[in-house]
């Protein structure tokens, strides 16, 4: 293994502490709840609509959902006034969408959960009632009773993790829904509509 030379070493020290102070600077930025966009554009389409979308869906992936958002948009400014109110609406009949397929899935998920978990049922109660019986069946009560297992944890899985990956998703669009949108203050990280 190829051991560093002192400055070497010295200057991965610096380097780390110059990224610890960045990375302090951006989370300071970053935890405000604040986006922020620039748009180099003022003509507002529906495709562009769903890439702010994804962008706030990125960038907003890791502040609590409890937080509300306000997102900041930077462009011309005398363009700015009937812009937003543009964009606002352009989002917000975008996610309209969006929020019922994430609704469908859900109730998807909880039927799928139900009927793994009678499936699972099922196959315990016919493991239960072979055992009861007069002849020898242990092998295929041993498959019935790992098959009712394989079901019933598909079932809580589904219903328990998977479900809850979509109410995530749900209450990330409802925030970008009721998100706050202004003209940029000019500070800050900002990413392009175009």
């Amino acid at each position: 293994m190829k051991f560093l030379n002192k400055t070497s070493l010295e200057r991965v020290k610096v380097e780390t502490r110059e990224l610890d102070r960045r990375v302090k600077s951006y989370s300071e930025r970053a935890d405000d709840g604040t986006v922020h966009v620039k748009a180099d554009d003022t003509s507002f389409a529906k495709q562009d609509a769903e890439k702010l979308i994804e962008l706030l869906e990125e960038r907003t992936r890791y502040l609590p959902l409890r937080r509300g958002l306000s997102v900041s948009i930077e462009g011309p400014e005398s363009e700015m006034k009937e812009f937003i109110p543009r964009v606002r609406n352009s989002i917000r009949d975008s996610l309209v969408p969006l929020v019922y397929y994430v609704d469908l899935d859900l109730k998807r998920l909880a039927r799928l959960s139900v009927i793994l978990i009678v499936v699972g049922m099922l196959a315990m109660g016919s493991a239960s009632i072979l055992t009861e019986l007069s002849f020898n069946a242990y092998a295929l009560h041993e498959i019935l009773v790992i098959a009712s297992w394989v079901f019933i944890w598909a079932a809580v899985e589904t219903f328990f993790f998977e479900r809850r990956k979509l109410k995530n998703r749900k209450h990330h669009l409802q925030r970008i829904y009721s998100a706050e949108f202004t003209t940029a203050n000019q500070r800050g990280s900002t990413a392009t509509l175009d």
